[in-house]
């Protein structure tokens, strides 16, 4: 079965670093970090509906205006995540701007901020003007957002500022064995997310189906079923060398199929990076080695390698592929 996450970086290496992640067949997309977007069509900005941002440096929020304006008479809320500041940062980019005329407006913006072990929950809505309003705290224990589809985490990282991580994970896939539902004589339908569903939320074997006129358990309709580990995608940049980081990085992005991580300095720079609070390239090539990750795609290089016959992608590859499978 194909993975429901599509997923792309949304500039080249040398600029702005954004991801943006489509749930297949659904109106709905998620932006890690939002930096210059504007590469994004009007299609794509109306389908985002949950932003997760790393850090609020301009090149990971300047393109938060822009996603702004194209939602403002959307009536689908906007969700953000962030480090500890992201709700100030939010309210100083809305105070920017008049709002006596967006009263009917639709829009609704809900900022979560991670602050240790909880987050600090704050809204803007276009019916106040987006005056602030507290929304409480809650616990975190390191997931932001789970439903039945996905599962969305985050670790705060070091870049001398906080700095978080994101990890996206499908839940398990529940395929249906075609050969066992020809033996059962059972026909395609409805029936079958229905079961899927029961499958996934692990109801109890007693469940019934009705089925052409016949009833069936949960107990004996399951063995029909098979169940295969989704797609992990997950997502680093900004973040200083530090031993710690690197540890924590590596468990943090374990086993992903893919990862999306900054390569901004190459080694020959390592004592640049110390001091910029970045990772070299052979590093994020080691880290994804180490993690046991398939895919790594590198990004966010400096503008000092523009132009150079190596690249920081050829030598994070390098370091990726060694002894690699």
């Amino acid at each position: 079965m194909k993975s429901a996450l599509i997923h792309r970086l949304v500039n080249k290496p040398f600029e702005d670093p954004s991801l943006f992640v489509r749930i297949a067949r659904e109106r709905r997309a998620f932006l890690f970090d939002i930096g210059s977007i504007v590469r994004l069509s009007p299609g794509d900005l109306q389908k985002v509906t949950d932003v997760f941002v790393t850090h609020t440096h301009i090149d990971h929020f300047i393109g938060f205006d822009t996603l702004l304006r194209a939602l403002l008479r959307r009536d689908i809320p906007l969700r953000v995540y962030g480090p500890s500041n992201i709700c100030d940062c939010v309210e100083g980019k809305l105070r920017a701007y008049t709002w006596n005329l967006i009263h009917e407006y639709p829009l609704r913006i809900d900022v979560h901020a991670v602050q240790g072990k909880r987050i600090v929950s704050s809204g803007f809505y276009a019916e106040n003007r987006f005056q602030k309003t507290e929304n409480g705290t809650s616990e975190f224990h390191g997931i932001l957002l789970k439903d039945p589809l996905i599962s969305i985490q985050a670790r705060e990282l070091d870049h001398q500022i906080p700095c978080l991580a994101f990890s996206v994970e499908e839940q398990f896939h529940i395929n249906v064995n075609k050969v066992s539902l020809q033996e059962m004589g059972l026909p395609v339908g409805p029936w079958l997310s229905e079961l899927k569903t029961a499958v996934r939320e692990d109801l109890p074997g007693e469940t019934e189906f009705v089925i052409s006129r016949a009833r069936y358990t949960l107990e004996q309709l399951r063995h029909i079923t098979m169940i295969t580990k989704g797609q992990k995608i997950s997502y680093v940049t900004d973040v200083s060398l530090e031993d710690e980081n690197i540890r924590k990085i590596i468990e943090f992005v374990r086993s992903s199929d893919t990862l999306y991580c900054e390569a901004y300095f190459m080694e020959k720079d390592r004592d640049r990076a110390l001091q910029r609070f970045h990772l070299t390239a052979r590093v994020t090539g080691r880290i994804a080695r180490a993690a046991g990750v398939k895919n790594l795609v590198v990004m966010h290089f400096s503008p000092r390698y523009r132009g150079e016959d190596k690249t920081p992608e050829e030598e994070a590859q390098e370091e990726f592929m060694t002894s690699h499978p």
